[in-house]
């Protein structure tokens, strides 16, 4: 049976890019551990296609083409010339399904029916129906969800749902354990490509707008017949992800409208032919499937799953002020598991410094934040340990190894952390070169527990002042227009904060003047710095842009005779002093030789290395920098040796 037919035989639009959405926080989804177990449903099963089983009642209810009404309108890959109707089968005491019967009511239409969900009081259904109206504009009879309720044994009071159109398909409804979420499979605009899933809010009698759930769950190919379950487990089938062939069932884990990383479902429930519409009954340890595989009664027959293993199980995370109890929102939360775990035991790929939960105390929704700054749900597999990790501005960053009973055994996980023992850290930035002070400096403090910076300009006497949390490391970066950067790192321990930290000063350098602010006043032994002769690292090659200024330099030397000059270069502090005067000589002489190939007399030019003896900040030997204020020390600067020219411009 062809991939139209089992979307209820909707054609398939043309759909476009959705566009990027926020990463989920979960970046891991936990397999269960154990093995799945599935059967032929012969008592229910037929020559014609069965499909969708949904528990319902005491029994299944299911969709069949079964009942005999013929197509007479349909698309060119129809393959059973029947529509599809909605049926109810009891099941005994001991597994059995009496004789299947046709749904009664007004919920069996002239065209196809099926894919059926149930409000949690089991009153309403909502289900999926090709449009009543006929073919649309582009010749196709799209589906569409329509709410029925149960009166006296009937479905009745037909009514569609607001986010229908009769330009695509809306079908392959599921609701939430509390009736709030519906999902669906649908081919409007703006999705990935083919059928995706979406997600819509009941929003007191209506309904809210519907969310595409992103690239986690929807792909360029088809994504279809999703069920979610009581745990927020979303099953659906795709046929455009890496799978074992057709249609294959996937898993992801539902926080709101996100979704984790897809899972894809081991066999048997998978297998290189079609499998689609998975369902769980309220345990989750056993449902229904729909597959086309060798073996069965018909071109799709249902099957019955069961599950002897352990599934993951959602913990409520709560993080709490130690002293006062009070919730903290927007805590920085990981969770991950335990070296020595079931599954890191079973799992090759399994990283444990890398795979874990990523999530936040607030602001999980793509609609805003979430009510609770508590509400983090994480899902444990029981019986395992987990490492929880909590660091936030003004706290004592926490580790806690915790087991599974103890993350499950209240609604919430309280995870205490501490009020960081802070103390005020006073700085002076002052002018290397005379030790005045410099107001309006820019010094930006990272703390490396909890990754924040904060900025802060120095005050008239180049004072400043941040809290300083002393159990964290930290990096200060500070500049100044005019004056080199200069930065520091240190931990705070090197400090009794008990006594107070001292007032710790930082000096800048001034900058050499550039061939921009040469002056008049050029004489013998001014120092001028080539602002973009620099080089990459362990090299000594004129990069592009390190040519365009040494060709202004060439025209300064061509418009005044007398212009000899020292050009000195210069590295930063990694490598040995030996290697980098070395390569600092390499340096000039190929700056030299640039100059000379452009018609300067070598007469007129020296080159000098200075490898790392005049640094222009504190990245020093043993300082930890970025490669661009590493660059800063790997430059090129010229010394005028002789200048008999009175009034010297550029």
């Amino acid at each position: 049976m062809k991939l139209s037919s089992k979307i209820l035989f909707a054609l398939l639009l043309p759909t476009g890019w959705a566009g990027a959405q926020r990463a989920v926080n979960v970046k891991m989804q936990v397999p269960p551990i154990g093995a799945y177990t599935i059967e032929n449903m012969a008592d229910i099963n037929t020559q014609y296609l069965d499909y969708c089983a949904v528990p319902y009642g005491s029994g299944v209810m299911f969709t069949s083409a079964r009942g005999g009404k013929r197509v007479f309108v349909c698309d060119q890959d129809l393959v059973t010339g029947r529509y599809s109707d909605l049926y109810f089968a009891k099941e005994d005491a001991e597994g059995r399904f009496f004789s299947p019967d046709m749904v009664r009511g007004e919920i069996n239409g002239k065209y196809h029916d099926g894919a059926p969900t149930f409000t949690p009081d089991g009153q309403t259904m909502i289900f999926s129906r090709n449009n009543g109206s006929g073919v649309n504009s582009l010749g196709v009879i799209a589906l569409k969800t329509y709410s029925a309720r149960l009166e006296s044994g009937r479905w009745e009071q037909v009514q569609a749902l607001p986010f229908n159109s009769d330009d695509f398909s809306t079908c392959h409804p599921t609701l939430t354990a509390d009736g709030n979420l519906l999902f669906f499979a649908s081919n409007r605009p703006g999705g990935y490509g083919g059928m995706d899933i979406y997600a819509v809010k009941k929003e007191g009698e209506a309904w809210g707008m519907p969310i595409n759930l992103g690239p986690h769950v929807n792909t360029m190919g088809d994504e279809i017949f999703p069920f979610v379950t009581a745990s927020n487990n979303l099953y659906f089938s795709s046929d455009g992800k890496k799978g074992m062939g057709g249609l294959d069932i996937y898993s992801v884990l539902m926080i709101e409208f996100e979704a984790s990383e897809a899972m894809h479902l081991p066999a048997p429930v998978n297998s290189p032919n079609d499998d689609f519409a998975f369902t769980t009954d309220k345990s989750e340890t056993r449902g229904y499937l729909t597959s086309n595989r060798p073996g069965g009664k018909g071109q799709d027959d249902i099957y019955r799953w069961g599950f002897n293993g352990v599934r993951p199980v959602l913990a409520n995370i709560c993080v709490v002020d130690k002293a006062t109890g009070l919730r903290i929102p927007d805590a920085n939360l990981k969770v991950r598991l335990a070296e020595g775990s079931t599954w890191s035991a079973i799992d090759d790929n399994y990283n444990p410094e890398q795979d874990y939960v990523v999530l936040y105390t607030e602001g999980f929704s793509m609609q805003g934040p979430i009510a609770k700054s508590c509400e983090v749900k994480v899902p444990v597999v029981p019986g395992e340990n987990y490492y929880v990790e909590v660091s936030k501005d003004g706290y004592q960053s926490a580790r806690l190894l915790a087991t599974s009973t103890e993350m499950l055994a209240a609604p919430e996980y309280l995870v205490p952390i501490e009020a960081a023992k802070v103390t005020n850290f006073t700085g002076v930035v002052r002018n290397k070169a005379n030790e005045s002070p410099l107001p309006g400096s820019m010094v930006r403090v990272l703390n490396k527990c909890t990754n924040n910076v904060q900025e802060i300009s120095t005050d008239a006497k180049g004072g400043f002042t941040f809290p300083l949390d002393c159990r964290c490391e930290y990096v200060l970066l500070v500049q100044k227009t005019g004056f080199a950067k200069s930065g520091k790192r240190w931990k705070a321990d090197e400090f009794n904060c008990a006594e107070g930290v001292p007032t710790f000063g930082i000096y800048l350098a001034p900058e050499a003047p550039t061939l921009e602010t040469i002056t008049p006043d050029m004489e013998v032994g001014t120092v001028i710095k080539l602002e973009n002769v620099y080089y990459d690292y362990n090299k000594f090659f004129i990069r592009k842009d390190a040519a365009e200024d040494l060709d202004q330099l060439v025209e300064l030397m061509k418009k005044y005779p007398t212009l000899e000059i020292e050009l000195g270069s210069h590295t930063d502090a990694r490598g040995s002093d030996s290697y980098n005067e070395w390569l600092s000589q390499e340096r000039a002489n190929a700056a030299v030789k640039y100059i000379v190939s452009k018609g300067i007399s070598k007469r007129r030019l020296t080159a000098k290395g200075y490898g790392e003896t005049q640094l222009v900040n504190d990245c020093e030997n043993g300082v930890e920098c970025d490669d661009a204020t590493h660059e800063e020390n790997r430059r090129t600067e010229i010394k005028i040796t002789r200048l008999e020219e009175k009034g010297v411009r550029y």
